[in-house]
């Protein structure tokens, strides 16, 4: 579940010491990543189960007015939204000050509650089954990418990383074709969509229980002055000794990057976080970058098509009812099959930056063609799905091969794996923050827009695609190889010429200070058995 790693596929694990590649740090990815199925289940779900006539009477839909319907469809699917723009907020503080670990224990436990309570068939206990729900899935998708990024080796951090996200779209899919197969029962009753809907508890429960057994992050052991203990859980993570070069130089490069922080100013209250992200140029860039990213990742219209694909498919000329829940689960096995390749084969092989800036095209020209064809052709599906129909079908599978391995996952790693560690949970919070309240207004508003703007909203869709494309060439480096650390010297330089900057040579890829520790001990034969709690670098950056 954890999803393949490019071991056999990235060049630079060669030369790492094979006893990284343990069973503690796979079990970690595993347990992690099942977050992502909370996520993806919930989205999945909700609709098909929306389009459920069992659901619809036991919820109230089927006696309300077009306009009246279409609000509480959007108040149920946004209500997960909601509370993920609150749990991606709690998120920063839980994680600096409770712990990572401890954080994903406890809202583990939350989402098993939120969802338990959508069991329950009643208006008001449903809202709040969803609110909570959402509340863990907001939060959980901000630690979950953090922890996978503080705790993986950096030649397969790519893909240990977006493991998250390979699990969205495995319980995705899985949640259409269980959507799929409820549609298709004769007699129907509430035990249709209590079923679809129970079936994210599973994974769920496999999260809270195995967390306890996992290592936590050296990285926040060390920001928080706890470097001894934070050395031991890298040695164990890695399966190495403390003296091992490899060890030496991670452990070095995160003191490094600690210590320069504590240089600019003393303390980690969200007071300096905030001083520290506005005033420190490199930390701004990082900032605007990751924001923005997640920003045109919700701007691709992903959500609608998770939400309400029956109904786009339906509105292509796809006939409704069993026949689009079957295209929507053909839909999901795409982007799982494509995101099984991505994560297994080509993060941390091509990258993050060109495979993004592809599946921007596909993605944009799709929803393009989506657009002009409403526009014009006017489908009707009642005498079955017509020939531009079944191009715009395969159209919107093209965009969830392009989506699989761009938008999907790029702001999620880039995320975790650029911010310093003492402004790192704050800003990934209001990253996620900003991803969740974007998806808020785009879920509550898709229903309304399908039925007043129609064609105009796949236009809208695409023409803010195509924005994001020309952004992320200009703006968004490639991070394959990079140290999380040795992005305090790439954002040196300003984000409009990131371009110039785009792939690392192999000095870059560390620390430029660390390096220069490194090469004066090289020469001291046997140097490396000394005591690496006691690093400390000098960085040159000032605020400003």
């Amino acid at each position: 579940m954890g999803g393949g790693t490019s071991i056999w596929a990235s060049p630079e694990w060669r030369q790492d010491p094979k006893e990284i590649f343990n069973h503690r740090i796979f079990y970690l990815a595993t347990t992690v990543a099942f977050a992502g199925c909370s996520y993806g289940f919930d989205q999945g779900n909700i609709g098909g189960v929306l389009t459920l006539e069992s659901f619809r009477h036991a919820f109230g839909l089927d006696g309300l007015s077009v306009e009246d319907e279409d609000e509480r469809k959007g108040n149920i699917a946004a209500m997960m939204a909601a509370g993920g723009s609150g749990g991606a907020l709690l998120a920063a503080p839980c994680a600096d000050f409770l712990g990572r670990k401890k954080s994903m224990i406890l809202f583990a436990f939350l989402f098993i509650v939120g969802a338990t309570m959508q069991e329950i068939a009643n208006l008001g206990v449903f809202y709040a089954g969803r609110l909570i729900a959402g509340l863990s899935i907001g939060a959980t998708s901000m630690l979950a990418p953090q922890y996978m990024a503080e705790n993986s080796p950096k030649s397969i951090r790519g893909s240990l990383t977006t493991s998250y996200n390979l699990c969205i779209v495995l319980a995705l899919s899985l949640a259409f074709w269980t959507n799929y197969g409820v549609s298709l029962w004769t007699h129907s009753s509430n035990l249709q969509w209590k079923l679809a809907l129970a079936i994210q508890i599973i994974p769920g429960g496999f999260m809270f229980l195995m967390l306890p057994f996992v290592v936590d992050t050296p990285r926040a052991l060390i920001a928080r002055g706890k470097r001894e203990q934070g050395l031991r859980n890298l040695c164990r993570l890695r399966n190495l000794p403390a003296d091992h070069p490899y060890v030496h130089q991670e452990y070095m490069e995160v003191c490094a990057q600690v210590d320069a922080e504590q240089e600019i100013a003393k303390g980690t209250n969200y007071w300096i976080v905030i001083k520290d992200i506005v005033t420190v140029p490199s930390n701004a860039r990082r900032f605007f970058l990751a924001v923005t990213l997640f920003l045109f990742h919700k701007f691709t219209g992903t959500d609608s098509l998770n939400y309400f694909a029956p109904e786009i498919f339906e509105m292509i000329g796809v006939q409704s009812g069993s026949l689009t829940l079957l295209t929507t689960g053909v839909y999901g096995l795409v982007k799982l099959a494509t995101t099984i390749v991505y994560v297994a084969v080509i993060i941390d092989r091509v990258g993050r930056r060109r495979p993004l800036l592809i599946g921007a095209l596909m993605q944009a020209t799709a929803m393009l063609y989506i657009a002009l064809y409403v526009r014009f052709a006017n489908p009707d599906s009642s005498g079955g799905t017509p020939a531009g129909g079944i191009v715009g079908i395969i159209w919107i599978y093209v965009y969830a091969f392009g989506w699989s391995f761009g938008w999907s996952v790029a702001p999620y790693v880039v995320a975790a794996e650029i911010f310093p560690s003492r402004i790192r949970s704050f800003s990934m919070s209001i990253c996620f923050f900003v991803n969740w309240i974007v998806d808020f207004g785009i879920t509550k508003a898709t229903p309304v827009m399908m039925t007043n703007l129609g064609w105009g909203t796949f236009l809208l869709y695409s023409v803010l695609t195509y924005i994001g494309f020309v952004f992320v060439y200009f703006c968004m480096p490639e991070f394959k190889g990079r140290s999380i650390e040795s992005t305090d010297d790439l954002f040196q330089n300003s984000l409009w010429t990131m371009w110039r900057h785009a792939y690392p040579t192999e000095e870059e890829k560390v620390r430029h200070d660390v390096q220069e520790i490194m090469a004066q001990k090289a020469g001291d034969e046997g140097d490396f058995g000394g005591k690496p709690n006691e690093v400390t670098v000098v960085h040159a950056e000032r605020a400003v």
